[in-house]
């Protein structure tokens, strides 16, 4: 399956905490990113696990990918 330049894929879902943190890494790293579930998440609170979702254009997500487990690495309690 090839990917358009437009098309999107999802390289997280989980905790709209997380979400955020994961963002602002691809933020830090030149990635634009959308939020999906943003709204379902504040009419149903934690009654959904994982309804929040990081998405990214389809040609980022390997750097995508490598900028989460970045961020986790450098984060490790």
């Amino acid at each position: 399956m090839s990917h358009g330049e437009h098309d999107v894929v999802k390289v997280y879902s989980g905790p709209v905490v997380t979400v955020e943190l994961y963002q602002q890494a691809l933020r830090e790293a030149g990635i634009s990113s959308n939020v999906v579930g943003l709204n379902l998440s504040a009419s149903f609170g934690s009654a959904i696990p994982d309804s929040v979702e990081l998405w990214v254009k389809s040609e980022d997500a390997e750097r995508a990918t490598a900028a989460i487990e970045k961020y986790e690495a450098e984060n490790r309690a």
